[in-house]
C-alpha cells in the first residue's frame, strides 16, 4: 500500500510537472492558415524529442493586425504565467507600414520592459531585413529574419492561395519553417539559461 501511495505521488508531480511556455504571438502566417498544422506543432514534437520540457502556445490569429496584439498579449501571458520567451510575428495584414509598425514597436518596446525574451520575424511587404532586424535590435530582441526565410517558393511549400503572391504555407512549408526556427530557439534557452 506504501510503495502504491508513492507511485501515485510521483505520477501525480510528473502530470503537473511544466517547463516553460513559449507563446507564438501572430497572424495566419503563425497558425499556417489552411495547412491544418501550424508550425508550433512541429516545435513542439522537435522538443518533446530531444526532451526539453517546452510548449509552444499557437497564439497565430488568421488576419490579425498589431494594432489588436497587444490585449491579445497580456491575456497570453496571464494563461500562460510560465511563459519564457515570445515569438512575435505581426504580420502583413495591416499593409500601411505606420499602422503596422508603431504597434509592433510599442509590442517589443513592452516585452522589453518586463525583460522577455523575444524573436522577432518580419515580413516583406512591411520592412526589409535590414529595417527588421534594426527594429529587433533596439528593443534587444533576436531577429529570425522574414517569416518565409529559407522555405523555398513552390507549390511543396506554398498554398498559392493569395492573388498575385505565392500566399500562406503548405503543412511542408510550415514543417520546414520550424525546423528552421528550433536550433535558433534552442540557442536562445542555451544562451538564456531557460529551464
Amino acid at each position: 500500500m506504501k510503495k502504491f501511495i508513492i507511485n501515485l505521488a510521483l505520477a501525480f508531480i510528473s502530470t503537473n510537472s511544466l517547463g516553460f511556455e513559449i507563446f507564438a504571438l501572430g497572424t495566419s502566417n503563425t497558425n499556417c492558415k489552411g495547412s491544418g498544422q501550424a508550425y508550433t506543432n512541429t516545435l513542439n514534437e522537435m522538443f518533446s524529442q530531444e526532451k526539453i520540457d517546452a510548449q509552444v502556445v499557437n497564439a497565430g490569429v488568421d488576419g490579425d493586425k498589431p494594432v489588436f496584439m497587444m490585449n491579445r498579449l497580456g491575456q497570453g501571458l496571464k494563461s500562460y504565467s510560465n511563459t519564457k520567451i515570445v515569438i512575435f510575428e505581426p504580420g502583413p495584414n495591416e499593409k500601411n507600414s505606420r499602422f503596422n509598425l508603431g504597434p509592433s514597436e510599442e509590442i517589443l518596446a513592452y516585452l522589453h520592459k518586463i525583460n522577455m525574451p523575444t524573436i522577432y520575424v518580419s515580413h516583406s511587404l512591411i520592412q526589409t531585413n535590414e529595417e527588421g532586424q534594426a527594429l529587433a535590435t533596439k528593443y534587444d530582441a533576436y531577429y529570425y529574419g522574414h517569416w518565409n526565410k529559407d522555405v523555398p517558393t513552390n507549390s511543396v511549400n506554398r498554398q498559392y492561395d493569395q492573388p498575385g503572391s505565392p500566399g500562406h504555407m503548405t503543412i511542408a512549408g510550415c514543417q520546414l519553417w520550424a525546423k528552421n526556427m528550433f536550433p535558433f530557439v534552442k540557442q536562445i534557452i542555451k544562451t538564456k539559461n531557460i529551464q
